[in-house]
């Protein structure tokens, strides 16, 4: 019995040695020969910095013009960029935009044609309120003159539709595969 244990020992170090020697071993023969892979010439210094910093190429970011917000010819706010629909080329064709509700609930989408939307990185001020605290409506919001210095997607975008309109209009339907 006690030979048996001493047996399955040496068999079971020699296999894990045997393991360990195959994964650090050098191979003994060459390879065949690979084909030559085609020359790439990789940019160098400036050139290489330069293709993977976006900023002021006037090139927006996908994902930070989603929720920019969309002000009426009367600038006030309709709604904010729910959705980016585009063509199979990759142009931008629309841009959804959530009007109605209240937090997210009772909200629908509504396409509008991207090349309708007037974009600005100029920031909105906020409305005056009237002095006295008097009852009458604070005046819309108007844009400033300082523009933002982050140009990876507008402060906000301009339509001709009035929330009402949008709010009368067909809401968008995604078709289920």
């Amino acid at each position: 019995m006690y030979m048996r244990h001493i047996a399955m020992t040496a068999i079971g170090t020699t296999m894990l040695a045997t393991a360990a020697m195959a994964q650090t071993a050098a191979p003994t023969a060459p390879a065949a020969p690979q084909p030559a892979a085609p020359a790439v010439t990789a940019p160098t210094g400036a050139a290489a910095g330069a293709e993977n910093n976006l900023t002021g190429q006037g090139k927006w970011r996908a994902s930070k013009l989603i929720g920019v917000d969309i002000y009426g010819p009367d600038q006030k706010k309709v709604g904010d960029v729910t959705e980016i629909v585009l063509d199979k080329t990759g142009k931008i064709e629309m841009v959804t935009v959530g009007v109605g509700g209240f937090l997210g609930i009772g909200a629908k989408d509504v396409a509008i044609p991207f090349d309708q939307v007037q974009w600005s990185d100029m920031p909105m001020q906020p409305a005056a309120t009237p002095a006295g605290g008097s009852g009458t409506a604070p005046a819309p919001a108007m844009p400033s003159t300082t523009a933002k210095t982050d140009n990876m997607y507008p402060d906000h975008g301009k339509i001709t539709m009035t929330k009402e309109q949008l709010t009368d209009a067909p809401p968008v339907s995604y078709t289920a595969r």
